[in-house]
């Protein structure tokens, strides 16, 4: 009666484990205990359960009792090494390996063995089973890869020239080092050769970095949400979606991305600093200054978050701030060009025009041809005023890419500075008619049109920039000005409105209490 009761309360405990409710799984195996005492079937059961519970401190207890009755008890021994494994203990992992090759060799439990010693350097151990009968293709393509995990990249290679060049697998690694080694042309070619419609998602998340680097990111997002697909726990995968998500500038779905690859791993701090940067791109400063300070409370050096802090003082008018922290990170060796264009604008900011040339030139040095650091040498000169020099750089950069609209943008902006309105409208026109909705574009033609005093034009033009820039708060200050010159307060006083919900700065405070007496005036 008591062996029927104790059967029950195991099939009921295999049922709960099955359902993943494992905590009540272990509590009727702890029924079926009591009547059989030394059964180790229910020891080890209840062993596997509390390491499915992560609680690896009790399911040692159970693990032990088990290796008391049956030292090769198996099911027991792979638990015990995959513990031993995760706290570490290199030395207990390898002395379990051997022991199960030893009671049952087969090419499984070579795999095992062979991994734990490469990993710790013991190379001559692993000599010795490459001439057995186990040491199959299979376990000599897992050595190879275990090689290389470890970084002993000429033994891999060695080991994978051996292995069927038309192996799936074996192309994959093989492409893993040609990337590793910059080779990006030769790994892929091989990546190429397996193809798209491969099902292994680390494949797929190699061919979506080339998409990458190519800029196709819309072929990057269909071969990175695969990968994401097929290995849902994969952080990596997800990482590498937001940044596709990101480029393409779609980032609502690169944020949750991001997010995902943070609920998996969420000590990457490369992972929070992406979502960091992110938030501070889309002027979510408060979310961004969340993620920085939850950088640099883990690492107080990361240099990165350390200049996302300093343009987040930026933002807040704390220049000096901002460039104490920045010169900080050149003092300290984090000499990378976010840092040194960061830092010259904070200098362009302050009117410390030649240092903020010097950086900049600094970075174009080494990146002649980079449409964004001559961008950035540009709004120097147009904020010193030397209009000529920053024009001959818009000119130049819409050289290096007739499609780059920033260089349209740039053009616009410095020929209505010089007062040339005839080249700022070919420069606005240009830009628009790249892409219908530029905003820059619109808004540049507006101020055009209004020194042309077409201001009916200006205003039209200038609906569009905001139809298609809802949250610019320079906008809606921009139509309050031409309302307040049509003498049409009222309407001033609502642009004004909302320039001051979008940037509570004291600037729009000052323009809207201004305009709120205007009002009261004309009613009187």
């Amino acid at each position: 009666m008591e062996n029927i009761q104790s059967i029950d309360y195991i099939k009921q405990a295999f049922e709960l484990k099955t359902s993943g409710l494992y905590k009540q799984a272990i509590e009727m195996l702890y029924k079926a205990l009591e009547t059989e005492t030394d059964n180790i079937e229910i020891l080890s059961q209840i062993g596997e359960l509390y390491f499915l519970l992560n609680n690896y401190s009790r399911a040692n207890q159970y693990f032990e009792k088990v290796l008391q009755k049956d030292e090769n008890h198996e099911n027991t021994l792979k638990l015990t090494r995959t513990i031993k494994e995760r706290e570490g203990d290199l030395d207990t992992v390898l002395a379990v390996s051997q022991k199960l090759f030893v009671n049952t060799p087969n090419s499984e439990n070579l795999k095992d063995l062979i991994k734990i010693l490469i990993k710790l350097k013991l190379f001559c151990e692993v000599d010795k089973y490459k001439d057995s009968e186990y040491f199959t293709q299979e376990v000599k393509l897992e050595c190879a890869n275990a090689y290389y995990q470890n970084g002993e990249i000429e033994q891999a290679k060695e080991l994978i020239s051996t292995c069927d060049a038309d192996n799936e697998n074996v192309l994959l690694l093989c492409g893993k080092i040609k990337f590793d080694e910059n080779d990006f042309e030769a790994a892929q070619e091989i990546f190429s050769k397996i193809g798209k419609n491969s099902q292994n998602p680390e494949i797929l998340n190699y061919l979506g970095l080339f998409e990458l680097e190519n800029m196709n990111f819309i072929e990057a997002i269909k071969n990175f949400s695969k990968a994401a697909n097929l290995d849902k726990s994969n952080a990596k995968y997800y990482y590498n979606l937001g940044n596709a998500y990101f480029y393409n500038g779609w980032i609502d779905e690169a944020q949750k991305a991001y997010s995902k690859a943070l609920y998996i791993s969420p000590d990457n701090l490369d992972y929070r600093y992406s979502l960091a940067y992110l938030y501070y791109d889309k002027k979510d400063y408060v979310k961004a200054k969340k993620e920085v300070d939850a950088i640099l409370d883990i690492n107080l050096e990361h240099s990165q978050a350390r200049v996302l802090r300093a343009l987040l003082l930026a933002d807040n008018k704390d220049f000096i701030g901002a460039q104490n922290i920045l010169e900080d990170n050149l003092k300290k060796g984090f000499s990378d060009d976010f840092t040194k264009i960061s830092l010259s604008k904070i200098y362009t900011e302050l009117n410390m025009f030649s240092k903020a040339e010097e950086l900049v030139n600094s970075v174009i040095t080494n990146n002649p041809e980079n449409l964004n650091y001559l961008s950035d040498l540009a709004k120097i000169h147009i904020k010193e005023k030397n209009y000529d020099k920053a024009l001959e750089l818009a000119q130049k950069i819409l050289k290096l890419n007739s499609n780059y609209i920033l260089g349209y943008i740039l053009g616009a902006k410095t020929a209505l500075l010089k007062g040339d309105l005839n080249l700022a409208k070919e420069f606005s026109q240009e830009a628009i008619s790249l892409d219908i909705n530029c905003s820059q574009g619109y808004y540049y033609l507006a101020l055009v049109r209004d020194k042309e005093n077409d201001s009916d034009e200006a205003i039209e033009c200038l609906k569009r920039a905001i139809l298609y820039d809802l949250n610019n708060a320079l906008y809606y200050k921009t139509m309050s000005d031409f309302y307040k010159k049509k003498e049409d307060y009222k309407t001033a006083l609502e642009y004004i409105s909302e320039a001051q919900n979008l940037d509570d700065s004291n600037e729009y405070k000052y323009l809207y209490s201004e305009l709120v007496k205007l009002n009261r005036k004309v009613k009187k």
